[in-house]
């Protein structure tokens, strides 16, 4: 079985470079690269990682256009292109696609009702909706994912209280990732793989930094986000991993 990947000079593709998932080099908003490295490729599945994730880039009217074409549009051509070569598309999605306004009281399954809060969460939730025009089209939906080099940045800054995600560590979600391609045919067409527990950005940061929490109200100043978007899933393909367990490793590697 060959697995090539979009978007791998990402942080995820980095890592899934490290299991020998090729990345194919092309811009899904330019078709016709699509086309040239999809047909050379010659791939059973691919994980179509390419996005516009930065939610504060999205929410900027001006670049509404362009998170359109690679999101939405992007993905379609992959999918298109991809069964006219008789490949499978597993596409990365978000926990944003939920609004957090329940996701504290038991979060969010695959069989939740989506109801994005900003405009990545919206291009990501369309783009789920080609399941409906591609039978080899499936979604694994995760939360954030962490590694030592992601935590170097902006992320080391005061967080706030308010905020919940399943996070989990990079290397436990490629593996998990990996077993699910191994079985890419009885996978569901939506599957969630992310950390066990859902905590707030504070806690998780407190973890292993010297942090203070920002607890203030929902107008804290960056564009909207799910206040509580932790993930779980009603399926039991992998066994669970805790963003504890992956701090420790991340601490001892």
């Amino acid at each position: 079985m060959k697995i090539v990947m979009t978007g791998g000079n990402g942080r995820v593709g980095r890592e899934l470079q490290n299991w020998g998932i090729e990345p194919l080099l092309c811009d899904v908003t330019k078709p016709e690269q699509v086309y040239d490295s999809v047909s050379s490729a010659k791939a059973d599945i691919i994980v179509h990682l390419a996005a516009i994730s930065d939610v504060d880039f999205c929410e900027n009217k001006e670049n509404e256009r362009k998170v359109i074409d690679t999101n939405l549009i992007g993905t379609n051509t992959v999918a298109e292109v991809a069964g006219g070569y008789g490949a499978k598309v597993v596409m990365l999605s978000s926990d944003h696609v939920f609004d957090g306004k329940w996701g504290w009281l038991r979060g969010y399954r695959e069989d939740s009702t989506p109801n994005p809060v900003n405009f990545y969460g919206y291009s990501k939730l369309a783009a789920e909706a080609l399941t409906e025009k591609f039978p080899d089209f499936k979604i694994i939906r995760t939360s954030y994912l962490f590694n030592r080099e992601r935590l170097k940045g902006k992320e080391l800054q005061s967080q706030p209280t308010f905020i919940h995600r399943s996070f989990m560590y990079l290397p436990h979600f490629a593996s998990r990732l990996w077993q699910y391609l191994e079985s890419f045919d009885m996978m569901p067409t939506i599957t969630h793989i992310a950390g066990s527990k859902s905590v707030s950005w504070y806690k998780f940061m407190s973890e292993f930094e010297d942090v203070s929490p920002r607890d203030v109200e929902p107008d804290y100043t960056f564009s909207p986000r799910p206040h509580y978007a932790g993930l779980k899933t009603k399926y039991k393909f992998f066994p669970p991993v805790s963003y504890e367990q992956g701090i420790t490793e991340m601490l001892a590697s």
